[in-house]
């Protein structure tokens, strides 16, 4: 019966200003919590897919455009993004959209990952050997033009020609700026 009051009082403790002694005792009766750190963190590795999308061609998402220039140095040319009013840096390696002073996409072609290869999260991907199944599991999303691979708020869309099936660019991109 005295478990029960203290797992009363545990839970209405945010309601109630209890001193931290008090605050303490309930938190015994849950006992150690160690044996549920491993088992989580265990499930957490158990997908071999990437996890996250943070890079594509060693470029970030979300990186300033100092930091884009420092990384890839003087773009090419920069063109205006009409859909997306930003201005697009284009490399020999990539284009990357910058928006109000951050790369919110990175686009990639198969020619450019041909030559220069292609990199996501520093992983080497191979869109024409399609490793992408192994690194990224079944698409979110199948779009007319392509498949659709969601992680958090980051997606990453790689083209296929309509005709062909073959890949014909990739993207990584905010999410929630399309």
């Amino acid at each position: 019966m005295m478990n029960v009051i203290l797992l009363l009082l545990s839970l209405l403790s945010p309601y109630l200003s209890a001193s931290p002694q008090k605050e303490a005792a309930p938190a015994a009766l849950y006992g150690s919590t160690s044996a549920v750190v491993p088992a989580f963190e265990h499930s957490r590795n158990i997908s071999p897919y990437i996890s996250s999308f943070d890079s594509l061609a060693d470029v970030s998402l979300y990186m300033s455009k100092e930091e884009l220039l420092q990384v890839k140095g003087s773009p090419l040319t920069v063109t205006s993004d009409p859909w997306q009013g930003c201005q697009e840096y284009h490399y020999a390696e990539l284009s990357a959209g910058v928006c109000e002073d951050a790369v919110l996409y990175v686009h990639v072609t198969p020619d450019q990952a041909g030559q220069f290869g292609l990199r996501m999260n520093g992983q080497r991907i191979d869109p024409l050997r399609s490793n992408l199944s192994e690194l990224l599991g079944t698409p979110d999303f199948v779009a007319e033009d392509g498949d659709v691979y969601m992680r958090g708020n980051v997606a990453l869309k790689v083209y296929r020609h309509a005709l062909t099936g073959e890949w014909d660019g990739i993207d990584l991109f905010d999410g929630n700026s399309s």
